[in-house]
């Protein structure tokens, strides 16, 4: 679609860049702008970082500082600002999701005001998350794991989210049940999945030991030590039996033996080739540490490579205590999972750079990159990978890592392995 009207175009110092009348085209991936006197512009959709609307007026930040306002867009304000979110929405449904399996198409609802968003809006249900597409607002990702509970009263369906936020749905007239039915089978398929994942590491489980791990374990969720054995001793060791059983008892081994195996924390996660396997956190301290390694499996037999994440910044680490240093461990993992949930635990989104992330093919992940704080911690904190090639190889360049992040200065340096091609496809779990 196409509108006529003003432009203002400054760059992240408040700089003019250009301003009159022009013509605005949205066309595919990216906006047109098109001055009647001035520089022709092509602004991809993914280096916006936001777009606000208010009045009759449009303001876009992009991601290299830019802000474009566009005002007297007289009757094509609303189909602009509808066109604009609805297709940049898209693409980051395209990108974000990782290629999820679309469960039940879009439902027309009234939402309710919900993280600053309100009004039309389309729900979409994908293999593992609920979308909301606001007519006015960025789409919303909302993971089946996080709901504690849906209930209809007075012809609105709300939602409970574990994080005390409720998701209240009107004007779906028929669409009330199926939705409601299609969201609680969603779930259900997920828990079912979880348990069965548990029965395998611990077949004397009963159905209510079934229950509480799954909803511990849920989606991709890392619980501690502590947390499993309250719920069961022996399942503890079963899930660690059954990381051995995958194909990573050196790396295991090695790495409780490095680390902190009493902060350890193991979770699931079903690929979206429909596998399931088992990843672990350790956090490293000591005078070698600051780091905490990440581990994961799949049934297919191997892991390719042990993550390493930064725990706190690399200056202070050294005059840190004890207590302080443990107290960080932990709140890293837990930025870590949330991280990785985030982002279907893809590993390409952690450790391509920013150069990497401008080409083809891995553009796909800018938005994820741009628009998840999750995300840009992880990147943040990443340290670098040590590839599986060979036992005494990984082991000898885990050292090296470790010992590079000691001694290195700056919180932004990476270690790599020159032998590690980190730009090259990979089968990727996630």
């Amino acid at each position: 679609m196409d509108a006529e009207g003003n432009y203002s175009l400054v760059d992240g110092t408040g700089a003019e860049l250009g301003k009159g009348e022009a013509k605005v085209v949205l066309a595919g991936d990216a906006l047109e702008l098109r001055p009647r006197a001035g520089q022709y512009r092509l602004l991809p959709l993914r280096d916006i970082v936001t777009i606000a609307n208010a009045n009759f007026q449009v303001d876009m930040l992009m991601r290299d500082g830019r802000r474009l306002r566009l005002s007297a867009l007289g009757r094509r304000y609303e189909d602009l600002v509808r066109e604009l979110h609805r297709s940049r929405n898209e693409l980051i449904m395209r990108d974000l999701l990782m290629n999820e399996r679309l469960r039940k198409p879009g439902v027309k609802a009234e939402l309710r005001p919900f993280r600053g968003a309100e009004g039309p809006c389309e729900i979409r249900l994908y293999e593992t998350a609920m979308v909301l597409m606001p007519l006015r607002h960025g789409l919303m990702r909302v993971r089946y794991s996080d709901i504690e509970g849906i209930e209809s009263r007075d012809h609105v369906l709300r939602i409970a989210l574990s994080s005390g936020e409720l998701i209240a749905l009107t004007m779906l007239g028929r669409e009330m049940e199926p939705l409601w039915n299609a969201i609680s089978d969603a779930m259900a398929e997920l828990s079912r999945e979880t348990q069965e994942v548990i029965r395998s590491a611990y077949p004397q489980a009963d159905g209510r030991t079934l229950e509480a791990a799954a909803a511990l374990l849920g989606e991709g969720r890392a619980a501690s030590r502590w947390e499993v054995e309250d719920v069961s001793e022996e399942l503890w060791k079963g899930l660690e039996e059954e990381v051995k059983a995958r194909g990573l008892a050196f790396e295991h081994s090695h790495l409780m033996s490095r680390g902190r195996k009493d902060m350890v924390r193991i979770g699931m996660k079903r690929s979206l080739t429909g596998d399931v396997y088992i990843w672990f956190a350790v956090p490293i301290l000591g005078p070698k540490g600051n780091a905490v390694a990440v581990e994961a499996t799949s049934s297919s037999g191997s892991g390719r490579a042990t993550y390493f994440f930064r725990i706190t910044p690399r200056a202070s680490y050294h005059s840190m205590d004890e207590e302080s240093l443990e107290a960080m461990a932990e709140g890293c993992m837990d930025i870590i999972t949330a991280g990785l949930r985030e982002i279907n635990f893809r590993r390409q989104p952690i450790y391509l750079t920013e150069e990497q992330l401008r080409v083809e093919p891995w553009s796909k992940y800018r938005f994820s990159a741009m628009l998840m704080p999750e995300l840009r911690e992880l990147r943040a904190r990443f340290i670098g990978r040590v590839p599986h090639n060979g036992e005494e190889e990984w082991k000898a360049k885990v050292e090296e890592l470790l010992a590079f992040n000691t001694s290195a200065k700056s919180d932004s340096a990476r270690w790599k392995d020159p032998d590690d091609d980190m730009g090259e496809e990979e089968d990727e779990q996630g």
